[in-house]
């Protein structure tokens, strides 16, 4: 940590207008690049920006400033820098970062970034102010003087991290849920958005690993010790919840947006990168229970399937009615497999990793239907193991069961878990449909087959080392 602190001291030589940085910088002269972020700044190309180049989101049509996207699009632009030396990349990144400074709240001994439009569903009270725009406005502001050597950014940097001890009613982005502090991406203190809270940590934490603020890690340490807490509450037994706000429908990770399992893969990827830096175990282990719930690819991340083939022994349409709907991660919209003959096979073929094709400890299996009348009502379970088929047991014998729905736009998703009696161990399933509850036909969105998926999470987990800017 040493290191990273005088790299933010020994930078720069003053000259005549600001800073004149040597040309001969490389990237370690820098502060390190923000968690989770990378070079990429060509993803930003079509994002509409005003007269000076500052990003603004397009919302109930209506453009407006919105501190999440421009602060982290700027820690974007900041890492392109610090790789390329781009001058456009510069010059765009402390262009933004100067916006946010002219544009700072200052209340008593506390800074924040507000913006005054309401984003639903949140019970808002604009203006507003987040933790997750905090962390990363932390997190450019420490970006911007170590290539500018230039103190006011930093002494911002210090009164924002000081939002995070201010109630949400007092302008800060603290909630007390149930007693429990809490960092609000959104300032209603009932959200709890489980992406926004890893990322408003990660600015913390940079903060205190870059310059030693020793009140930036005692509030990393208080969300660290909330989110033990917390996490559980997370748990929806087939995916991730995104967050814990309560209206006609829970709001589930991997329901959100075009790749729906992005969300719910990205919190892994987050709860993985929290364990190396805590060495808190509670973090790898529910990483790798919402990895157990993922579904089709992990494309974030790295490119495996989870299954390598399904095989359907009759399907009503297989061009646009596919099996491969069953894998394709779009469980709540979309497209289905179906059939009308029983019994039917449904053989799910695991994808190996390396040599390994055996899957261990596979507990249970979710449907989702598109209605209740279409989902399965009995039938059987086969586990290949030792170069045979072996009957596990039917539907009736799995009496553990959990069940949801959910609703986007027309689409509705009845989704149902069914624990096996006994875990099992083998490289394929097979699912015998014998008949479906209205006796017509089965209907399925999805399917997910519930194992411990022990080597993908350190594939992942190697990865966030890789990209740990602390290591």
């Amino acid at each position: 940590m040493k290191k990273i602190i005088l790299r933010l001291l020994l930078l720069c030589v003053i000259g005549s207008v600001g800073i004149a940085c040597s040309s001969d910088e490389k990237e370690s002269d820098f502060a390190p690049i923000f968690p989770f972020v990378n070079s990429n700044v060509a993803k930003f190309n079509n994002v509409h920006r005003d007269e000076n180049g500052i990003p603004m989101l397009l919302y109930n049509n209506k453009y407006e400033y919105y501190p999440i996207q421009y602060t982290q699009i700027a820690l974007h632009y900041y890492a392109n820098y610090v790789t390329t030396k781009s001058e456009f990349s510069k010059k765009t990144f402390l262009d933004i970062v100067n916006f946010a400074k002219d544009h700072m709240v200052y209340i008593d001994d506390f800074a924040v970034l507000q913006y005054d439009f309401i984003v639903t569903p949140y019970n808002l009270n604009p203006p507003c102010q987040s933790s997750m725009a905090q962390s990363f406005c932390i997190g450019m502001m420490i970006e911007a003087y170590s290539i500018t050597n230039d103190k006011s950014y930093l002494q911002i940097a210090k009164k924002m991290i000081k939002s995070f001890d201010v109630l949400i009613e007092d302008g800060g982005v603290k909630s007390m849920w149930d007693g429990t502090p809490f960092y609000e991406e959104y300032p209603d203190p009932n959200s709890h958005v489980l992406n926004g809270y890893m990322f408003s940590l990660s600015g913390l934490y940079y903060a205190y690993k870059t310059t030693e603020d020793l009140e930036a890690k005692r509030l990393f340490d208080i969300g660290i010790n909330s989110l033990k807490v917390k996490i559980n509450q997370y748990d929806a037994a087939f995916t991730s919840y995104y967050s814990k706000l309560v209206g006609e429908l829970p709001v589930f990770a991997s329901a959100i947006n075009e790749d729906p399992d992005h969300y719910h893969e990205l919190v892994i990827y987050q709860l993985l990168t929290l364990y190396i830096w805590t060495n808190e175990s509670i973090f790898k282990e529910y990483a790798l229970k919402f990895l157990k719930y993922d579904t089709g690819k992990v494309t974030d991340f790295y490119n495996i399937d989870k299954f390598s083939q399904i095989i359907a022994s009759s399907t009503i349409e297989p061009i646009n009615f596919g099996v491969n709907k069953l894998n394709d991660e779009l469980w709540s919209w979309g497209n289905y497999w179906s059939t009308n003959q029983f019994p039917t096979d449904l053989q799910i073929n695991f994808s190996p990793v390396g040599n390994e094709s055996i899957k261990t400890n596979i507990r249970a299996i979710t449907f989702y239907a598109i209605s209740e009348n279409t989902l399965p009502r009995n039938f059987e379970v086969y586990v290949y193991q030792n170069n045979d088929w072996n009957k596990v047991c039917d539907a009736y014998q799995m009496t553990i069961r959990n069940r949801n729905y959910y609703k986007t736009d027309n689409f509705e998703t009845y989704i149902e878990t069914y624990y096996l009696p006994t875990p099992k161990n083998g490289s394929a399933v097979k699912i015998k449909f014998l008949d479906s509850r209205d006796g017509g036909f089965i209907a399925l969105r999805e399917i997910n087959i519930h194992y411990d998926r022990f080597q993908e999470i350190e594939i992942i987990e190697n990865l966030a080392r890789q990209s740990d800017p602390f290591k």
